[in-house]
């Protein structure tokens, strides 16, 4: 019995010692799901635009009671905001040439409700347009487009301003490329990367000595949206679209403490997408724009949403999922867009339920009545398939200011997507309606739409009017 054992023994170290030799082993990066806390986003928050003479608002929606429980005055032309922590909102306004000064707007709540609006002032008519701030960080970094920090050396470059919200000011200017339009700070704060689209680079630095980072790799198309995983080993970059080229994936291995940052393209690519969503629960983005797809057997360009696994170390796509346009027929008899033709939809923004379940993408169209006709596409998140399609009532399109290719620099996206934090509502705002929308998520039904506080739109001919400000940002709130 005992020369048997020591067979058995001598066979297992044997296989022990042959499996320890040079064999190569796929290597996945670990990073676990971020399950939501139950105790954040109680709120929505729309930021609204006022025009010009008057300032714009945020408005809270009471998840639970869906309902306008807040509002507060921001300053001129509000574009931008960020969740700084369960109590505090940072948002950024644009402001108007010769009318005042730039700032950073603290809002701190309690509850459900903000309390009070600190502006924290950054440098006139820098136009800043957009804010980061790594979870419960109080150092943020807002995009300065419009200042030249050092304009006999680089009169081509721009800044980034680095802001203690502790102490409501700003503490230092960071010269980057030129046009910065987004940015990210990792989630361990250790890291910041700028998108400049102006020169199609990326600029990276250390937080802690604001001292630059190289970044080894080149993008085809300029930067406009940037995300860091949850773990901040990598950060992805979504490129601009030029033509029917671009909307290329590109990411960022961000694992080195002293870099340099190695910068990979990707092979996925989403033309006419504007930005990118990243669902932490399950470890993967959300990519609407276009996509390739067969009609009468050849590839056309039609509107989709595209998945990509990012949980290993290069993105990997799941699923290409295509976004057909809701009927006018299945359009109520008041909704002005069931009397006319559907036009090319665009597909713009997307909504993951924390739960996990599903995703909510934001598509609209405008018709030839001069109606931007808005609709909701439910993605069932287990299967990657289609599940159902909702139409939001449509209204008329307010093309001078929110089209995309307008001049405003206040309306970036049209319409937006946010879910609730209990994942009960999935909610779309509306630029040209002034309003979001209510998606009940127990059944995928539209229940009704909030208008955004009064505001002061000039009509034609010109005139102020009692109409609702324009929505130009959605997120979850506290």
């Amino acid at each position: 019995m005992k020369r048997f054992l020591w067979l058995g023994l001598t066979l297992f170290l044997c296989i022990v010692w042959f499996g320890c030799g040079d064999t190569f082993r796929p290597i996945i990066i670990p990073n676990p799901p971020v399950f939501p806390n139950p105790s954040a986003s109680h709120t929505v928050v729309a930021i609204n635009d006022n025009g010009t003479v008057v300032a714009g608002s945020a408005m809270v929606i009471d998840v639970s009671g869906d309902a306008d429980v807040s509002e507060a005055n921001l300053g001129l032309a509000p574009v931008h905001a960020v969740l700084q922590n369960a109590n505090q909102v940072l948002v950024v306004n644009h402001s108007v040439t010769g009318k005042a000064a730039d700032s950073l707007f603290q809002l701190s709540f309690s509850g459900t409700s903000i309390g009070s609006a600190t502006a924290i002032t950054l440098p006139p008519n820098s136009a800043p347009d957009f804010v980061a701030v790594a979870p419960n960080d109080t150092t943020a970094y807002v995009t300065l487009p419009n200042l030249v920090p050092d304009a006999v050396n680089f009169p081509n470059d721009n800044a980034v301003g680095v802001v203690m919200t502790q102490s409501s000011s700003l503490v230092d200017i960071i010269k980057v490329g030129n046009n910065p339009y987004a940015l990210t700070v990792t989630p361990d704060r250790s890291k910041l990367y700028v998108a400049n689209q102006g020169d199609g680079t990326i600029s990276a630095f250390n937080t802690v000595s604001r001292s630059s980072r190289a970044i080894t790799g080149s993008l085809t198309f300029a930067p406009i949206w940037l995300i860091p995983r949850s773990d901040s080993q990598r950060v992805y970059v979504l490129e601009q679209t030029n033509g029917t080229l671009g909307g290329t994936l590109a990411s960022i291995d961000t694992t080195s403490s002293a870099g340099p940052d190695p910068l990979t393209e990707s092979a996925i690519s989403v033309p006419t997408a504007l930005k990118m969503v990243y669902d932490s629960n399950k470890n993967r983005l959300y990519i609407p724009g276009e996509a390739l797809v067969q009609v009468n057997g050849a590839p056309v360009l039609k509107s989709a949403v595209v998945i990509v696994d990012v949980s290993q170390s290069s993105p990997s796509p799941l699923a290409t999922i295509p976004i057909a346009t809701v009927p006018p027929a299945s359009r109520s008899a008041q909704d002005p867009c069931a009397l006319t033709s559907p036009a090319t939809l665009n597909s713009v923004d997307v909504a993951a339920l924390p739960d996990g379940s599903r995703a909510y993408v934001g598509s609209y169209y405008e018709d030839t009545s001069g109606n931007i006709c808005p609709q909701v596409t439910v993605i069932d998140a287990t299967s990657n398939t289609l599940k159902s399609a909702i139409a939001v009532p449509g209204f008329p399109a307010y093309d001078a200011f929110c089209s995309p290719t307008s001049t405003s620099p206040h309306a970036r996206f049209r319409i937006m997507m946010a879910a609730a934090g209990d994942s009960t509502r999935a909610y779309l705002s509306s630029c040209d309606g002034g309003n979001v929308n209510f998606i009940d998520t127990s059944n995928d039904t539209y229940i009704q739409n909030l208008p955004a506080p009064v505001g002061t739109r000039q009509t034609n001919p010109p005139g102020p009017v009692n109409l609702p400000q324009n929505p130009v940002f959605l997120f979850a709130g506290p």
